[in-house]
């Protein structure tokens, strides 16, 4: 028995034959541009580079495959570049093309940010006619690499991808680059577990090619030979899930385009030396291989904002953890810019309590601020659902320009619940902020952020007896931020002790609170004469009422006030 799945025997075993690939091209570019290792023609197939239409393509490709491998089954197999799958004239073809030839399946070669909704939509249509995978070009899960070789797309791009494609019934083969410049072993270990977790159905590895005209060429790096490559494709084996067929194991370049590396193994002599290495040492796939731990809940799928970062949507909750309008921009605008802290970290050390957490856009955008200043940021952060920490941390989409790795940050506040450097630091605690908040010491917080879910749907974290004990915890000169602008918050913020202003009239994003002990620290008061009937506050006075009954507590006020 072979030391790993065979892709050959794979599908003998799944479709009673092998499917032999019939390559068609559909797409002349890709939207991206090239990456740093993309040969000029989008690795199209040999046969079908004389041909026109997708259908003397296929003509072309059928013939050969059964000319030269009496080829029984088939498989569509769009390749070169990258088709756009929102293209009505690109989706015609691929309709036209299953209609018109007896295909079992088809695949799809394409980049993880090149599947929209509408892309993903289309995909579920053709599980109607056959079986449907996508090949997508991941490469590496190590984000500087990804830089590195102009691909144009992260790690959780290519994580989101196969979880929303797996979602669709839609089976998914990532590609794989081992040896990819500055990487080292280190680096293919980790790409293979980050994969391991993920619902792939097969895999493609290859190593490292340098092709003429490509950017590599211009200042070639350093390539794996046969006997190196080997070794890092045993142990990348090694650490993938055992029933994991393996599409490819190696590549094969046209003498004349390529320039490193020059094996001297042709590719079935390359695959019985891999074979006989790992039955010699009584190694095989899977034996490193660690299954995911069983998550404690569901994790939700990320949701791009408008600013280009991400959010979640909570099932829980039934909302999005921050606006779509910009989840980072909301933090600036919202919170960290009102709160003055910039100019307030200049002339002395800061203490923040930030109040839910969840993925920490909020503490970020302080730590951001506080990056070069004269003084000291200490922040204490409040958050009650863990998962939504461990699902930030693998998708986060960090900037160049933030000070530290937000991504790594998560997963050392996940495991340790803690992050320390010379200039700042950030303790976090899990649990419901209704208990927490009593164990925080009096008057001992400069600014407080609050951004809780809605009031409409989490009533608990903004009632009188809630904003009292935010009160209690904050400085004498302290303020408090907060997005919402409802009347019943502001009621009960004002019935708490508070002084409150709008964070910046006329903003773009609406206008957030900001609430104080002092008048003074508050730019921008509200005046004037409040719907008392509106302003009605939220209530739970042993903190800890459930959001039912602190909503139904408050209808019963409204309507009392009606009669």
């Amino acid at each position: 028995m072979p030391p790993f799945v065979q892709y050959k025997q794979w599908m003998t075993d799944r479709y009673g034959d092998a499917l032999f690939r019939v390559p068609v091209e559909i797409a002349f570019s890709c939207p991206h541009g090239r990456c740093a290792f993309c040969s000029e023609n989008g690795s199209r197939a040999q046969q079908t580079q004389r041909q026109e239409s997708p259908q003397e393509q296929i003509e072309a490709a059928i013939r050969f495959s059964k000319r030269r491998y009496k080829a029984q089954k088939l498989m569509l197999y769009i390749q070169a570049f990258t088709a756009d799958l929102t293209d009505p004239a690109q989706q015609e073809q691929i309709v036209q093309c299953l209609q018109d030839y007896p295909f079992e399946a088809i695949s799809i070669g394409t980049r993880p940010d090149c599947l929209p909704e509408a892309a993903g939509r289309f995909l579920e249509t053709l599980r109607e006619k056959v079986e449907v995978w996508v090949e997508l070009g991941v490469q590496t899960a190590n984000d500087e690499t990804l830089k590195r070789i102009n691909r144009g797309h992260d790690w959780a791009c290519s994580k989101t991808a196969i979880l929303e494609l797996a979602e669709r019934g839609i089976h998914v083969a990532p590609h794989v680059i081992l040896g990819l410049p500055g990487e080292v072993s280190s680096d293919w270990q980790n790409t293979a577990a980050e994969l391991a977790k993920l619902p792939i159905s097969g895999i493609k590895i290859h190593n490292l090619h340098i092709i003429k005209g490509t950017k590599l060429a211009e200042d070639p790096p350093p390539v794996l030979n046969h006997w190196e490559y080997a070794e890092a494709l045993i142990d990348f084996l090694r650490r993938l899930p055992p029933n994991l067929p393996m599409m490819r194991i190696s590549t094969d370049t046209p003498d004349n385009e390529l320039i490193a590396p020059h094996w001297h193994l042709e590719k079935g002599q390359f695959l019985d030396y891999v074979i006989q290495q790992m039955t010699m040492r009584e190694i095989r796939q899977g034996d490193l291989f660690q299954p995911p731990e069983k998550p404690s809940g569901n994790i939700p799928k990320p949701v791009k904002t408008d600013d280009g970062s991400i959010t979640f949507f909570s099932k829980d909750w039934k909302e999005h953890y921050h606006t779509r309008s910009g989840a980072r921009l909301e933090a600036q605008k919202k919170f960290v810019e009102p709160a003055g802290l910039s100019r307030k970290l200049q002339t002395s050390d800061l203490k923040l309590l930030d109040v839910c957490f969840g993925l920490g856009n909020n503490s970020l955008a302080a730590l951001c601020a506080a990056d070069g200043a004269k003084h000291r940021l200490d922040i204490t952060a409040l958050e009650m659902d863990k998962r939504i920490i461990r699902a930030a941390a693998e998708f986060f989409q960090c900037l160049e320009t933030d000070p530290v790795n937000w991504r790594k940050v998560l997963t050392e506040l996940y495991h340790n619940s803690s992050f320390i450097t010379q200039q700042a630091s950030l303790s976090l605690a899990i649990g419901d902020a209704r208990y927490l908040i009593r164990n925080l010491e009096s008057e001992s917080f400069d600014i407080v952020f609050h951004d809780p879910f809605s009031s409409q749907h989490c009533p608990e974290l903004w009632t009188v007896e809630f904003f009292r004990e935010l009160f209690r915890a904050i400085k004498p000169d302290g303020v408090l931020l907060t997005y919402s602008s409802a009347l019943p918050v502001r009621g009960a913020m004002r019935e708490a002790g508070f002084q409150i202003g709008e964070t910046h009239p006329g903003h773009r994003m609406g206008n957030g609170t900001l609430a104080s002990r002092r008048p003074a620290n508050i730019e921008f008061p509200l005046i004037g004469i409040f719907d008392e009937r509106r302003s009605i506050p939220y209530r739970d006075p042993h903190l800890c009422a459930t959001s039912k009954t602190i909503l139904r507590l408050r209808q019963e006020l409204i309507e009392i006030t009606k009669r």
